[in-house]
C-alpha cells in the first residue's frame, strides 16, 4: 500500500498518475473499469477518468491493458487527442464485467487505501480544532439560557469531551445541540469509498456530508492535475441520529445483495460532531449504546467487524453529544454516567425568560409584542400548574400567524388570538375563565 501522498501548494492531495500510485489492489481498479464500461456502454478515456475520479494517464494504463487482453476495443476518436478515444467492452470483456459484478456491484470513484484514510482523519482531527468561547456564546445568545447553563456548555464544548444535555422536552435541548455543532466550523476531506482488507466501504454520504464548492482556477485541467478527486471537500460533519438508531447503525452495514459495506454513523461523523438525540428512546437500550462506545471514547479508536470475521481498527474522532428528556439516572448508573464527562440540564424558562422568548418570536414574525397580553396568558393558561416550556412562545405565535393566513387577516398578538391558539395547542382548557 502507498503511504499518504504529500499535499500540494493549494492544500489538496496530488492526483496519482499511475495505477500503482492509487494505492489499492490493481484488480479492484481493473474490475471497476470493466463495470463502469459495462453500465455506460462506451466511454472516452476522459469520461472514464471522470467516472472513476482518477487521472487520464492512469486510465490510459488501464484501457491499454484491457485492450491488450481482448476485454475492450477502441471504436475510434472524434479528434486526434488520445483521451478522446472511445472504448467499449468486447464479448469477453462483458463476461469479465459480469464476474466482477458478482463479487460486488460497486461502481463509482476508485476507493482510497485504508491507511490513507486513517492518516487523513488524524491530520484533520476535530481534537485539534480550538472552540472559540466568544463565538459559542454569541451563537447561544440567540437562545434564552441562564448564565450558569451557558458557562457549563462552554466548558464542555471547549474540552471536546462527551456531553449529555438533558431536561424536559420543549426547552431547547435539540436547538442547543445544533447550535454547538454549527460553531464547530471548518472543512475536511472525506473519501467516496475506502478499501479495507479487500472490501469496499462507502463513506461519503450526500445526505449527511455537505459538499463545499472549490474555487476553480482559470484552467480546469490544471486543477485535475493537482488534486486527487477520490476525496470530497466537505464541511465538518454534523451527524444526527434519533429514535431510529439501532445496533446495526453502529456497525459496518453489509448488503448481501450488492456485497458492499456502508460506513456506520460514527465513521461518517469522523472529524465532526455526532449527536444522539432522544437518548433512551432508541431501539437499542441506552446502556448498550453507551457501552458500545466506552472503549472508543477512551482510546479514540473503534473496532469494526467485516462479514468475513476480520476486524479493522478505525479512528473515533468526534465530539459526541447526547440529548434526552429522561432523567440521566434512569439511563445508566452513576459509575457509567461518569464516562460522559459533562452533563448540562436545560431547565424550563422562568417567567421573565418566557416573556423574552415571546418578545423575540413576535419580533421575528413582524408582530407587535404586548407584555400585558402575555401576562393574561400566564394567568389564564398556566395558573393551574402548567409548566412553561421554551417552545411554547414559538408554537403559539406560529399558530396566530397560521390562523391569520387562513382568515386573510393581519397577525396580531391579542387576548383573543392567543386564546384561540392556546385552545388548539394545549390539551384541556384554561385555568381561569375569560
Amino acid at each position: 500500500m502507498q503511504t499518504t501522498l504529500p499535499s500540494t501548494q493549494n492544500g489538496l492531495r496530488p492526483e496519482p498518475l499511475t495505477v500503482h500510485e492509487l494505492g489499492v489492489n490493481p484488480a479492484i481498479v481493473r474490475d471497476l473499469a470493466l463495470k463502469t464500461l459495462f453500465y455506460r456502454g462506451r466511454l472516452t478515456r476522459a469520461q472514464l477518468a471522470d467516472d472513476m475520479k482518477i487521472s487520464v494517464p492512469a486510465v490510459q494504463e488501464i484501457t491499454t491493458a484491457l485492450a491488450r487482453d481482448g476485454l475492450a476495443t477502441v471504436l475510434g476518436a472524434e479528434t486526434g487527442n488520445a483521451s478522446a478515444y472511445v472504448y467499449t467492452l468486447t464479448q469477453q470483456g462483458i463476461l469479465r464485467a459480469e464476474e466482477a459484478l458478482s463479487r460486488n456491484s460497486y461502481v463509482g470513484p476508485v476507493p482510497v487505501p485504508f491507511e490513507d484514510y486513517v492518516a487523513q482523519v488524524r491530520k484533520q482531527s476535530i481534537a485539534d480544532v480550538p472552540i472559540d468561547g466568544r463565538e459559542l456564546r454569541r451563537a447561544l445568545d440567540a437562545l434564552v439560557l441562564r448564565e450558569d447553563t451557558m458557562r457549563r456548555i462552554g466548558w464542555a464544548v471547549s474540552s471536546h469531551k462527551p456531553l449529555l444535555i438533558y431536561g424536559e422536552s420543549g426547552n431547547g435541548k435539540t436547538t442547543v445541540a445544533r447550535t454547538i455543532a454549527h460553531v464547530v466550523g471548518g472543512t475536511i476531506e472525506v473519501p467516496y469509498a475506502i478499501e479495507a482488507v479487500g472490501q469496499i466501504v462507502r463513506v461519503f454520504d450526500g445526505s449527511k456530508h455537505e459538499r463545499v464548492p472549490e474555487e476553480a482556477p482559470d484552467d480546469e485541467d490544471v486543477l485535475r492535475a493537482r488534486s486527487d478527486r477520490r476525496w470530497v471537500h466537505v464541511r465538518r460533519p454534523m451527524i444526527w441520529a434519533g429514535g431510529e438508531l439501532t445496533r446495526h447503525s453502529l456497525e459496518l452495514v453489509y448488503d448481501s445483495d450488492t456485497r458492499l459495506y456502508e460506513a456506520p454513523l460514527q465513521l461518517k461523523a469522523n472529524g465532526g460532531v455526532l449527536i444522539i438525540d432522544d437518548l433512551g428512546r432508541q431501539q437499542i437500550p441506552a446502556v448498550q449504546l453507551l457501552n458500545r462506545w466506552i472503549v472508543a471514547l477512551e482510546s479514540a479508536s473503534d473496532h469494526l467487524t467485516l462479514h468475513t470475521g476480520q476486524t479493522v481498527e478505525v479512528p473515533f474522532d468526534v465530539i459526541l453529544m447526547f440529548s434526552t428528556n429522561l432523567p440521566p439516572e434512569d439511563l445508566a448508573d452513576e459509575a457509567f454516567l461518569r464516562r460522559i464527562r459533562y452533563k448540562v440540564e436545560i431547565q424550563g424558562p422562568e417567567q421573565h425568560e418566557f416573556r423574552e422568548i415571546f418578545r423575540r418570536e413576535c419580533e421575528s414574525r413582524g408582530i407587535a409584542y404586548d407584555d400585558a397580553v402575555v401576562t393574561q396568558l400566564l394567568s389564564r393558561w398556566y395558573a393551574d400548574g402548567r409548566e412553561m416550556r421554551g417552545c411554547h412562545p414559538r408554537d403559539l405565535v406560529e399558530a396566530i400567524v397560521d390562523a391569520a393566513h387562513h382568515d386573510g387577516t393581519q397577525a396580531l398578538l391579542t387576548p383573543a388570538t392567543l386564546d384561540d391558539a392556546c385552545r388548539s395547542y394545549f390539551l384541556g382548557g384554561p385555568a381561569t375563565p375569560s
